[in-house]
């Protein structure tokens, strides 16, 4: 007779209930009768804090008018190298959306070909696109947005391709919506939902820099700051609206 299976371990391969009995019972057999002790962990990893070096260091500007700007600003009372270091972050972070909307294409339209998103009821946007048109429009804003902020930095005096602490940060923080969005177990819905989690935070970082455009007193900037947000804001409700169809729909080829 074949075990009654209750579900799936992490690998999605069933699991029998003797399977999750026997699961349970090795871990009452095996688990410390208290908590461990990490107080001698937390104490080390403390002393790691604080004798550590930064993530990296905001380069200096590459011309003479971008040092000069820099010096003045600093003597202003304005803070350059934070308005730097995050123009860096949002370099990086638009280089790789731009990267993320690649692969959610790909995936969108290979699903699509393949019958596996038939009736998929994402609702269209308001510029009254379909699916595929709407991804490709927002590819080609975040590419847009990269290459505006390669401009700004290198009106600055900054360079667009060095690593700037946040910048480095970011990359490494996106680095797990990337592995969501191009493994190719994952659906178009959870796919969706990394892509949420990036426009989300894409969203708050244009709100900062704004605010230290504005800050800096740098009127060009915030206006070329606030076209790029009232399109990022664009971009977070199509996907919100996206991920909230896939949710409600019946196929479970596509269910989040």
């Amino acid at each position: 007779m074949q075990p009654t299976t209750t579900g799936e371990n992490r690998t999605g391969a069933a699991v029998s209930e003797e399977g999750v009995q026997a699961m349970l019972q090795a871990n009452e057999r095996w688990a410390p009768a208290e908590a461990p002790d990490t107080t001698l962990a937390q104490a080390d990893r403390c002393v790691f804090i604080m004798e550590a070096d930064s993530v990296g260091s905001i380069p200096p500007p590459v011309t003479i008018q971008g040092m000069l700007k820099t010096g003045l600003d600093k003597i202003m009372g304005h803070r350059p190298d934070m308005l730097m270091d995050k123009i860096g972050e949002r370099i990086a972070f638009e280089r790789t959306g731009t990267r993320l909307y690649d692969a959610l294409i790909l995936k969108y339209e290979a699903l699509t070909e393949a019958g596996g998103v038939p009736a998929m009821p994402v609702p269209l946007d308001a510029s009254g696109d379909d699916v595929a048109s709407t991804l490709q429009r927002i590819r080609a804003e975040e590419h847009e947005h990269f290459l505006m902020l390669c401009d700004v930095m290198r009106s600055l005096g900054g360079d667009p391709t060095a690593q700037t602490p946040c910048a480095d940060v970011a990359a490494t923080a996106s680095m797990g919506l990337m592995q969501v969005v191009t493994d190719p177990r994952t659906t178009l819905a959870q796919s969706l939902n990394a892509m949420l989690t990036a426009e989300l935070t894409d969203n708050a970082g244009w709100e900062l820099l704004v605010a230290l455009a504005e800050d800096a007193g740098n009127t060009e900037l915030v206006q070329q700051f606030q076209r790029a947000m009232a399109e990022e804001d664009e971009h977070l409700i199509t996907v919100k609206s996206w991920v909230s169809a896939l949710a409600a729909a019946p196929a479970t080829t596509v269910a989040a």
